[in-house]
């Protein structure tokens, strides 16, 4: 046995079987990451386990200490109502175990840089000119999700090289995917890339998917499909950051992404610059010279 605390992962159910087997296989690298016991349970009543039953798995393991993690990727309705009544009925379940809770998994640099790997699968980086990234959420109610969801659309398009970027949803919010790759189309854009900012294959996905090979058949225009993070090792680490911040606490001076902490595709050089030094570039005087105008 080990002394830290189990992992229990918490995820929105599925009825896509694919969903079911990919998580498993997410499960199994986390196991590869800790001695600790490992679990997950489903927030929809139609996928089991749900988070007592799980909780139990995980005490019959021997787990006196359990950190629960979101298996979610953006902070919704899920993570702000079904996971702390999950939560709670654990913590009433065992009154004896102690439980702490991790934050959802959220824009994360391991995302990006998998989110860029598939990007970079289907679209070449020299032939991005005309090229629409699209990136496509669930949706929500929820205006602080969507945003999020805005966020992470901009800074992959500021990795990637994309000059157009958008962002759009399988259903709830606006506007659906179906719009915007008909709005694209009438823009001019050559092409699109879809990549979805999704953990698991779901019918939501699979509804987006259906939308572009509709709308290419209508059009001719070019739709490639980069998928979704899938059961990657690089969302175990996601996770197992949110895990070994519940245990540790947060160790962030000001955010997950800095250009400064994080070295960025292009800004590699201003990673581990001096926080009292700044970087030594002189942005400001640069774009007054570019636009005519002397310094500031």
């Amino acid at each position: 046995m080990t002394d830290a605390p189990a992992l229990l992962t918490m995820a929105h159910g599925t009825r896509d079987p694919r969903g079911a087997r990919e998580m498993a296989v997410l499960l199994d690298h986390l196991r590869e990451r800790t001695s600790s016991p490992v679990g997950n349970a489903w927030l929809e009543g139609f996928s089991a386990p749900s988070p007592v039953v799980a909780a139990a798995e995980l005490v019959a393991a021997g787990a006196t200490r359990i950190v629960t993690v979101p298996f979610l990727v953006l902070g919704a309705g899920h993570a702000k109502t079904d996971v702390p009544e999950g939560v709670a009925a654990v913590r009433a379940a065992f009154p004896d175990v102690a439980v702490a809770h991790g934050r959802v998994l959220d824009l994360q640099p391991e995302l990006f840089a998998l989110a860029r790997t598939r990007v970079d699968a289907v679209s070449p980086a020299a032939e991005r000119d005309g090229e629409l990234l699209l990136v496509t959420g669930a949706g929500s109610s929820d205006p602080d999700a969507n945003g999020d969801l805005a966020k992470a659309a901009r800074f992959l398009a500021e990795t990637t090289g994309h000059r157009w970027a958008e962002i759009a949803f399988a259903g709830v919010s606006w506007p659906t995917a179906d719009e915007a790759m008909r709005r694209a189309h009438r823009a001019g854009a050559r092409r699109v890339v879809l990549f979805s900012w999704s953990l698991l294959a779901g019918r939501l996905e699979r509804r987006v998917t259906g939308w572009a090979d509709d709308i290419r058949a209508e059009t001719g225009m070019e739709i490639v499909d980069a998928g979704r993070f899938g059961p990657d090792p690089a969302v175990a680490d996601a996770v197992m950051a949110r895990y070994r911040e519940a245990i540790d606490g947060d160790p962030r001076m000001n955010c997950d992404l800095c250009q400064y902490r994080v070295p960025l595709p292009g800004r590699e050089q201003r990673a581990g610059s001096p926080s009292a030094g700044g970087t030594g570039e002189k942005v400001l005087p640069r774009v007054l010279r570019q636009r005519g105008g002397g310094p500031a």
